[in-house]
């Protein structure tokens, strides 16, 4: 089955709809009853003024989603207007299969029909199947990392983990860039290269294995050493790309600040 041509996506409506998306959330995410989380109240909330809820269905089942995303208005401290998406979820059967490419074409078709022009959200930057979505795929660029955004430590499945977050920027006008062939040779994870002007940092490419076989001690430590090679390299440099280079390992390139590859911000 396409995903592309299985599945219709539409605007959340009323309670019952909203109370799906938030179930289906809850079981993509692993969440705890201690986690706490959304309710249709604020969806609506949101959707009511000038955010954006919208959910995949599959065309034999509408009443079910297999995917939800929702946005909300958010302001630049200069005065521009964006969304800020804060969650985007797929059911587990259907991830890798073009689902939340069209949660976010949706997102965009929205956010342009209100004038504007950039959507932003937050990502782990070891979560590198995200990353190649948000930034080969999607076109986003990073020029931000704000460490521990959401607390100490995540939820659900991400229980224990720092909640280190790059910020994103999609400029929902341009098209996503073919980026060049990155160098043939032994990576390590961690590991800083300058190539010509820009910088490629190397990272696990599967992280939640990767943390497990090395150990709570070393995964904490190359999450602390690439937390602070990310903050360098974004002092000059914006992320434009993560491309998985082995089974276990992605690299990031990140570009010159004012080539014409970066969003302007």
């Amino acid at each position: 089955m396409a995903a592309d041509t299985a599945l219709v996506v539409r605007d959340v409506e009323g309670s019952a709809a909203m109370a799906a998306c938030i179930g289906l959330y809850t079981e993509v995410m692993g969440l705890r009853p201690a986690d706490g989380g959304l309710n249709p109240r604020l969806l609506t909330a949101l959707q009511t003024n000038g955010g954006i809820v919208v959910a995949a269905y599959e065309s034999g089942d509408p009443a079910r989603p297999v995917g939800f995303a929702y946005s909300f208005l958010a302001r630049e401290p200069g005065g521009e207007l964006f969304q800020f998406s804060q969650l985007a979820v797929v059911a587990r059967h259907l991830q890798g299969r073009g689902v939340g490419r069209l949660l976010k074409y949706a997102q965009r078709d929205r956010a342009l029909a209100m004038g504007l022009t950039r959507i932003r959200w937050s990502y782990d930057p070891l979560k590198t199947r995200n990353a190649h979505f948000n930034l080969d795929v999607l076109g986003g660029r990073v020029s931000v990392l704000k460490p521990s955004m959401y607390g100490d430590e995540g939820f659900g499945d991400d229980t224990g983990e720092p909640t280190d977050r790059f910020l994103l920027d999609w400029d929902l006008k341009r098209l996503p860039m073919v980026q060049p062939e990155l160098p043939d040779r032994a990576w390590q994870p961690g590991e800083c290269l300058a190539y010509g002007d820009d910088l490629l940092i190397a990272v696990p490419a599967l992280w939640d294995l990767h943390r497990t076989a090395i150990g709570a001690s070393a995964a904490t430590a190359l999450r602390t050493s690439l937390r602070e090679t990310f903050t360098e390299a974004l002092t000059t440099h914006v992320g434009v790309s993560c491309l998985r280079v082995t089974d276990d390992l992605a690299v990031y390139r990140f570009v010159p600040r004012g080539t014409d590859q970066e969003v302007a911000s």
